[in-house]
This record gives structure tokens, C-alpha cells and sequence, in this order.
């Protein structure tokens, strides 16, 4: 089996971060666990059992390394990912023949996500899930593989696990190590993921001011950044969580701004610097770098609700990487973006709107 590519970025095994293009790993090179677990897959996938006595196949093995005490439910969830895997994988590949010292890439994926859930990575482990199987078996694949990850853990067989610093399904060409693209001025100037970021947040405060659902605007526009070119493997995506950490964070915003946030109408071509800190502190979290990401929200968010935020924000930078939505990291300047935004935009400035009696003065402002 030729190297493989199609494995994304980011997925963790021992000791060992793979990238595009990288030769396969061998299983003589595994741990224990990671063995235990591709060989029971091999020897499951390949048997000529029936379904229902499948399990008796691998049942030995898991006997001896894990005890007879959770035999019968370590079973069960092996077997319930398993099945998933024979049925609903995405990949052609994604069962190999028992003699192949090659791991593939669905196999790396099953490791990353007992990986991830042994170390609490949930949200991870549900990304990769969702890379590694089709819409009808991923709810029954994460489900056996959360259980097998538990008793696995509880016989103290833990799968080598290494965060990776490009978090599971960005598929961008861009190397870790590569310069920071550099700032951009203008909403032309963004990348796609970028400018969808930019008008959900636009179109959120656009419909809070005119006391609209401002959750409903949001997750409306995600659905169709999400879906405009057709989800990857065919299955549509839902904006809703996506929309939901956005409101989280912008109503925080709403409540304990530390000074008016400038935010520009949906139409604008502009750009404001409390945008591009927004985009600046996802792209930190999607390479799981709280501290920078933290100090860009700070700079609007007293720390309370900076806290609060956070994990929000996590979870939308979480959420645009498993919908393909990578966001590159940029050499922000802001004081140019200050500096235009201080600038007069229109011949005559409107009169200022009446601030209403529930709204405190960390509103977002439109430009």
C-alpha cells in the first residue's frame, strides 16, 4: 500500500506527529495498546464469523490484557465500533488485511480518537469520528469507541497521545512552522473562512441592534458558509453550534465590554481592528494557543468574562476546523487598522442613535 495523503494533519500516535505525504507507520513500531487494538480490528474485520459470534475471535487477546472483569462490555463497544467501520467508513482502505505491517489512515484516526477520549479530548475525538466514518455510523462508532477508550484506561493500557499542534481536520497546505500570512486591510483581502467569521459577527450585532434573534442570524449564515460548496464527503452540516459559541461570546460582549467594539455593517468593505482581533484570537485556538487568543478577546472583555468566553471561543475555533474551516494566522497590524478606522467613512456622519435603557455602554457599535 503506496503512503497515503489523505489523512489530515494534526492526527496523534506515539510519539509521533504525522504529516501530509508522510510514509505510513509499522505496527512493529506500536505500543502495546495500539497494537492490541489494530490487530483485534484486523482479525474482527477479516473473520468469516457470523456477526453475532464475531467478537469470540478477538474475545482471547482482550482476556488476557485487560482481565475478565470488563471482558464482556470491552467487547461490546469493540464490537460496535468495529461494525461502524465495516459499514460506514469513508475511506476504501480503512480495513487492511491482518499481515499488512502498515498502518492506514483509518486506523491512525481509530487511535487518535481512543487517544483523545482517554485524555478527556472529547470534542476532538468527535472530529475525528466524523472524518473517519460516514453520517449513519458515526453515532454508534463514538459511542463503542468512548466505552473501549474507558476499559482500555481502566486496565491501564493508554494509547501514546500527543496534542497535536494543528487540530484534527485542518486540511491546509500551510506548514506549522510557516511565516504568518500578512494583515489584511479589507474584507477583500481575507480568505473565505475569514470573511464567513467577519459577517456572522456582522450580521449577529446587525440583528441584536434592531432587537431581532441575533442566535438565529448567526446560525443561518454558518449553515450556509458551511454548505456553499458542498460539505467535503457529500453530508450536510448544521451551523447551529457554530452560531451558538459566536452568540455566546458576542452577548458576553454585550454585557461586559470594557469599551465600545467596533463592529462594521453587514455591506461594509472595511475592516475594523476589534474584527481581525476576533479572527486572531480563533486562528490562535484552532492551534490550541490560549494565551495570544486570550490576550486578543482581552483587549474588549473584562477577565471575567474573558473566562466566560473562552471556552466559546474554543469551541467555534473547534467547530470551523471540522467544517473545513481553517483560519490562517496572521502578522496583524493593527494600528493601521486604528488608524483607517479613525478615519472619517461617509461626507456626512448621521446622527447618532438613541442608546437604549438595557444596553450598556460595551454594545458593539456598527460603523
Amino acid at each position: 500500500m503506496p503512503a497515503n495523503t489523505d489523512l489530515p494533519d494534526g492526527f496523534a500516535g506515539s510519539h509521533f506527529h504525522r504529516a501530509k505525504g508522510a510514509a505510513p507507520r509499522h505496527v512493529a513500531n506500536l505500543a502495546f495498546p495500539e497494537v492490541l487494538v489494530i490487530w483485534a480490528l484486523r482479525r474482527y474485520a477479516n473473520s468469516r464469523q457470523p456477526a453475532e459470534t464475531r467478537s469470540a475471535v478477538v474475545a482471547p487477546e482482550f482476556s488476557r490484557a485487560l482481565g475478565l472483569a470488563r471482558l464482556e462490555e470491552t467487547l461490546a463497544a469493540f464490537s460496535a465500533l468495529a461494525e461502524s467501520l465495516m459499514a460506514a467508513a469513508r475511506l476504501p482502505q480503512a480495513l487492511s488485511v491482518i499481515e499488512d505491517d502498515r498502518v492506514n489512515p483509518t486506523e491512525e484516526a481509530l487511535l487518535s480518537v481512543l487517544a483523545a477520549f482517554q485524555q478527556g479530548e472529547t470534542a476532538q475525538a468527535r472530529a475525528l469520528g466524523e472524518w473517519c466514518l460516514l453520517p449513519p455510523g458515526r453515532r454508534r462508532f463514538i459511542d463503542g469507541a468512548e466505552r473501549l477508550a474507558q476499559s482500555l484506561r481502566a486496565a491501564g493500557q493508554m494509547i501514546p497521545y500527543q496534542a497535536p499542534r494543528r487540530r484534527a481536520l485542518m486540511l491546509s497546505g500551510r506548514t506549522d512552522d510557516a511565516p504568518p500570512m500578512p494583515s489584511a486591510t479589507n474584507m477583500a483581502a481575507l480568505e473565505g473562512a475569514e470573511r464567513g467569521v467577519v459577517t456572522a459577527t456582522r450580521l449577529w450585532v446587525a440583528a441584536y441592534r434592531q432587537d431581532q434573534d441575533a442566535l438565529a442570524a448567526a446560525r443561518r449564515h454558518f449553515e450556509r458558509q458551511f454548505n456553499a460548496s458542498d460539505a467535503l464527503w457529500g453530508d450536510r452540516r448544521s451551523g447551529d453550534a457554530a452560531g451558538l459559541h459566536l452568540h455566546a461570546i458576542l452577548r458576553n460582549t454585550t454585557l461586559a465590554a470594557s469599551r465600545p467594539v467596533d463592529v462594521r455593517c453587514p455591506t461594509c468593505p472595511g475592516l475594523s481592528p476589534d474584527e481581525a482581533r476576533l479572527l486572531e484570537a480563533l486562528a490562535w485556538l484552532q492551534r490550541d494557543l490560549g494565551e495570544p487568543a486570550a490576550a486578543a478577546l482581552g483587549d474588549w472583555l473584562t477577565p471575567a468574562a474573558l473566562r466566560l468566553s473562552l471556552p466559546a471561543a474554543r469551541g467555534l475555533a473547534q467547530g470551523l476546523l471540522a467544517a473545513e474551516q481553517p483560519l490562517p494566522p496572521r502578522a496583524w497590524d493593527l494600528a493601521a487598522l486604528e488608524a483607517a478606522a479613525a478615519e472619517p467613512h461617509h461626507p456626512a456622519k448621521p446622527a447618532a442613535e438613541p442608546r437604549q435603557a438595557d444596553r450598556p455602554a460595551g454594545t458593539p457599535t456598527l460603523h
